[in-house]
């Protein structure tokens, strides 16, 4: 607990966000292990289609408009 207390904010919460993503895994891993015997040759899914299926990964959008995007390209300010 003191090496966590010691870490620069940034390193915390990158280390908090990697420990909610491994406890994340490991639920689905034991949801994926249930349905495991239930799975047929033809509805078999591996575990990491089933947690792609589940947690799919996060698109972030830019809603900037593009005179913004390319004021920050090109270092300018948006007038």
């Amino acid at each position: 607990m003191q090496y966590v207390m010691s870490l620069s904010l940034i390193r915390a919460s990158k280390l908090l966000k990697k420990a909610m993503e491994e406890k994340r895994k490991e639920e689905t891993y034991a949801l994926w292990l249930v349905r495991y015997p239930s799975y047929t040759e033809d509805t078999f899914e591996t575990f990491e289609e089933f947690y792609e299926k589940l947690h799919p990964p996060k698109i972030d959008i830019d809603t900037r408009s593009k005179d913004e995007i390319m004021s920050e390209i090109l270092g300018r300010e948006v007038g």
